[in-house]
């Protein structure tokens, strides 16, 4: 019988990543790199596949700019941009001369808030007791679906990235964001495995 030794590497489960983002878009007057801060949870390894499940925040300086549909009326926009997305990454690994390297291929649920000052809100309930408060936020969110493809090389715990994305938000907002606000991303990250 033959007894074969193991080698045992800590299969890290969490990923904090820091990226920085660069948004393009016809509906953008004033591009800034933005911040991104995410966290992903990381399954083991199959078949040199992976799956990570997390989200990221993301803040910036950059400026959108496009009228806003909302019952029937349109509202201009010129506000920043805050985005808030959900969803799953594939992972394929490979490796090039002893280099591991992953293709990410992204899918996120992506919600973009931007200033809703002077947008009226939705009828306002009456309270149903004198005990409920209610909190009004000036702020419009569009979600859609993002879609991204990308590479990340490790160093030890240290991961670098680059990821390009396309984000369309007419996809369901048909009459409340104009045509072509489409945004495209290119993104380059630092990830740590926790």
């Amino acid at each position: 019988m033959n007894a074969q030794t193991q080698t045992e590497s800590k299969d890290y489960k969490i990923i904090f990543e820091l990226g920085i983002i660069s948004d393009n878009s016809s509906k953008i007057t004033k591009q800034n790199p933005a911040i991104a801060f995410g966290f992903w949870y990381r399954y083991p390894a199959e078949m040199d596949a992976r799956l990570e499940l997390g989200g990221n925040v993301k803040s910036g300086a950059t400026i959108y700019n496009f009228d806003y549909g909302k019952n029937g009326n349109y509202y201009k926009i010129e506000s920043k941009g805050y985005i808030f997305n959900l969803g799953g990454r594939l992972i394929k690994e490979f490796s090039i001369k002893n280099q591991k390297i992953e293709w990410i291929s992204e899918l996120t649920f992506n919600t973009l808030f931007v200033d809703g000052t002077g947008i009226p809100d939705e009828p306002i309930r009456e309270p149903e007791n004198e005990n409920t408060t209610q909190i009004i936020i000036d702020a419009e969110s569009i979600s859609t679906l993002q879609f991204g493809q990308g590479l990340r090389i490790w160093k030890k715990n240290i991961g670098f990235g680059i990821k390009a994305s396309v984000t369309p938000y007419k996809l369901w907002y048909k009459t409340t964001v104009p045509n072509q606000f489409n945004v495209f991303s290119a993104e380059t990250t630092i990830s740590i495995k926790l």
